[in-house]
């Protein structure tokens, strides 16, 4: 369809794959990449999740081995990369991260978490998707105003974020790549406010 539209538009149409969670899918799950459909695709990704380092941000951009502008790309990078002020990776951590594109923290632990909180959510009455990667839930808020259940949420110490800042109001977002111990003590305060909210 694509190759289809550039022939009758008579322009390029890029595919930009933003595949930072690439490498954290749960239940056997494959994701295919772009490159093997389109010649003028674009992947963008990050390493500060597959390996686990919030703040880095260091990821790299690839094209399509066919894609025949790829100078006027990298030099169109490198200009945003200047003006929008982000800062390189130091050398040595370019050099490190080059030897670590098959490496990633543990999904099995990840999705075991996924897990544990899923089951516990779910029989305390909330409404979610079993998320499939990533490491982040968007169960619906069992008030319409998100921003009041998350305030609701953090007199009980559980700090999550109300889900209009992702487009999704109504919904709120946790993020489970935190140690067992934290879950589990965030278990006390949804129970509770799934109580007052009348879920149970």
């Amino acid at each position: 369809m694509l190759r289809e539209k550039e022939a009758q538009y008579g322009k390029q149409i890029f595919l930009i794959s933003d595949e930072t969670y690439r490498k954290i899918t749960y239940d056997k799950l494959k994701y295919p990449t772009a490159l093997h459909y389109h010649h003028q695709s674009i992947i963008v990704t990050s390493h500060s999740k597959d390996l686990a380092l919030p703040g880095e941000r260091i990821g790299c951009i690839a094209a399509h081995l066919d894609y025949r502008q790829q100078e006027e790309l990298i030099n169109g990078l490198i200009f945003c990369n200047r003006t929008l002020g982000y800062v390189n990776a130091p050398a040595l951590m370019q050099h490190i991260v080059r030897h670590l594109q098959h490496v990633t923290i543990s999904v099995n632990e990840y999705q075991r978490k996924r897990d544990f909180l899923y089951d516990y959510l779910v029989k305390m009455g909330y409404s979610v998707i079993k998320p499939q990667g990533a490491f982040y839930m968007f169960p619906k808020s069992p008030l319409k105003d998100d921003v009041a259940f998350v305030k609701g949420l953090q007199q009980w110490k559980v700090l999550t974020v109300p889900g209009r800042g992702f487009g999704a109001p109504g919904y709120f977002r946790i993020s489970y790549c935190v140690d067992d111990k934290t879950l589990e003590g965030s278990l006390a305060g949804f129970a509770k406010l799934a109580q007052k909210s009348s879920l149970c």
